[in-house]
């Protein structure tokens, strides 16, 4: 028999990956601060101090997207791939990167994160009312400020090539890595570990929102999550939320480079004229109304996801 992962306990697989993706995100990271440090020009200190970053600086926008190519290969795509393949005899199954689905199930997932905006601007308000002690808070907003000065020095050059490019680095590269380590990996493997859909979809999108450091967008981003990992889970195929994650993405990169306030100002994304409560109740409506018809026309269940991880040597052990 051979020795692949998923015969081993959850938990350890979990460990496993968790431990092996950061570590080789270390390691590249390092390596490509110095590499991006000699083609820049810019100071290692410097680079390793987001609040000493010069941007009327062109190099450091070079510096940023070189960053996220080495998050996307080093943390998403490389750990990711190696994990399937020790994980199953067939990784790219085990990843739910599965082309046979019902293609209804593809405008499903795009329609799905598009009404589901207002309702994450309304989550978003809440969010910001959550009451956080002072020097909390204070922390928080630093670092919401350092991410949003970031996000709209890379989406501030106003051009179609950068539009492009913009799409590629963060739409393609969150749709893509995310929905393959959040979803293919540990929704996966909480799911296996719960033996419960749902348990394991909200503590993937709880992960999955935790790790990118922005609480005032805590609420909306789990939502996300939850909704991706219900695409997933009712289409069987990663490409579904794959697909809708960088549609989402993909359609606020291109309001943005329209309308720039919105950058600093997620509740911009909504219908003029209605409150943003009354925007977020109706969404959230359309939203359950979309997951209950995927729900009803999907063919997933957890026996069929998992029937080939059980142990040879004792069938009734996963």
């Amino acid at each position: 028999m051979h020795a692949y992962l998923k015969y081993r306990p959850v938990w350890s697989q979990i460990l496993l990956f968790i431990g092996m993706a950061f570590g080789i995100f270390l390691v590249f990271s390092f390596v490509g601060t110095l590499v991006l440090s000699s083609m820049t020009g810019i100071s290692v200190y410097d680079l390793a101090d987001s609040s000493k970053w010069d941007y009327q600086n062109p190099q450091t926008l070079v510096f940023i997207r070189g960053m996220l190519l080495i998050q996307f290969l080093s943390l998403f795509l490389i750990p990711v791939f190696l994990f399937a393949y020790f994980s199953d005899p067939a990784p790219l199954q085990y990843l739910g990167l599965r082309t046979q689905t019902n293609p209804q199930f593809y405008l499903a997932a795009v329609l799905l994160l598009v009404v589901a905006v207002p309702l994450a601007g309304w989550l978003g308000m809440l969010n910001q009312e959550i009451p956080i002690p002072g020097g909390t808070y204070q922390w928080m907003k630093e670092m919401e400020d350092a991410a949003s000065q970031q996000v709209e020095f890379m989406l501030g050059k106003h051009n179609i090539s950068q539009l492009l490019v913009n799409l590629v680095f963060i739409a393609v590269f969150a749709g893509v890595g995310e929905e393959l380590f959040f979803r293919g990996v540990l929704q996966r493997l909480f799911i296996r570990w719960y033996k419960n859909p749902w348990a394991g979809i909200v503590t993937a999108a709880f992960i999955f929102s935790a790790i990118h450091m922005q609480f005032f967008g805590f609420l909306p981003r789990m939502m996300l999550g939850i909704l991706l990992g219900a695409i997933y889970w009712y289409s069987g195929s990663l490409w579904a939320s794959i697909l809708a994650h960088f549609f989402y993405d993909g359609l606020i990169v291109v309001l943005t480079y329209f309308n720039p306030a919105m950058i600093r100002d997620d509740a911009a994304v909504g219908l003029k004229g209605a409150s943003i409560a009354v925007q977020g109740i109706i969404s959230l409506v359309a939203v359950v109304g979309i997951i209950i018809w995927m729900k009803r026309r999907s063919t997933t269940s957890f026996e069929k996801v998992y029937a080939n991880d059980k142990r040879p040597d004792n069938p009734f052990i996963m």
